[in-house]
């Protein structure tokens, strides 16, 4: 029976989380008084470690549910990071899916490779949507979390023709909400949204989740789509 690797912390340069307040944040500049949260493609895993924390995990876990209650088998994991949804179905004894991965940013996708090296049914890559990805199963979910908001022009073109590509049915999208808490959130950022543009999605069936957790912008909607 494969087992997780939990690869050396060390090795990644792993730091304590970052508490504001007693709040999980992100180690954002102390230069960003007035400006957006910063959007980068490529990022070590510290970077967005506030969403490994405990209490985080309500977002990840409404996702894995999801998956379980529509007995999703091929899915395919839009800026995965190193895929927290596959951690909670091991944990659960879901197990019976094909998975693959793909992210801009190196580090995080070299982690989790070496996470789930033993376990043939999940893959990773470094790869952008805008690549062709080959993937060696059917794909019937599509998770997007937390990405859309990266191209909020273009964000339900890139999601039909990649639903479209993979003749896929079934996606998961994540955002954050517009309207946060203060002592989740800080006095002056612009926060990257695209929750008053998810009303597009209504053309196709959908299910809201909504979600809030005590971790920076821990305010979000999570969407059920069958197309």
């Amino acid at each position: 029976m494969s087992k997780i690797n939990y690869p050396d912390k060390n090795k990644y340069d792993f730091k304590e989380p970052n508490y504001v307040n007693g709040i999980p944040f992100p180690r954002l500049p102390t230069d960003l008084a007035e400006a957006p949260v910063p959007l980068k493609e490529e990022y070590l895993m510290r970077s967005m470690d506030y969403l490994d924390t405990p209490e985080a995990s309500p977002i990840f876990e409404k996702q894995a549910d999801i998956v379980m209650e529509r007995g999703y088998k091929g899915i395919l994991d839009v800026g995965c990071r190193h895929g927290p949804i596959n951690e909670i179905l091991n944990i659960r004894g879901y197990t019976d899916y094909q998975y693959f991965g793909f992210d801009t940013s190196p580090q995080p996708i070299e982690y989790a490779n070496e996470m789930w090296e033993t376990f043939e049914n999940i893959k990773y890559k470094v790869a952008s949507w805008w690549d062709e990805i080959p993937v060696d199963f059917d794909v019937d979910c599509i998770i997007w979390s937390g990405v859309l908001l990266y191209e909020p022009e273009k964000h339900f073109m890139i999601f039909n023709d990649l639903q479209k590509y993979y003749n896929c049915r079934g996606a998961i999208i994540q955002e954050p909400m517009m309207l946060q808490r203060d002592e989740c959130w800080r006095e002056g950022l612009k926060l990257n949204t695209i929750e008053d543009q998810l009303h597009m999605y209504d053309c196709f069936k959908v299910d809201h989740h909504f979600i809030d957790v005590p971790v920076f912008s821990g305010k979000r909607i999570i969407l059920d789509v069958r197309l």
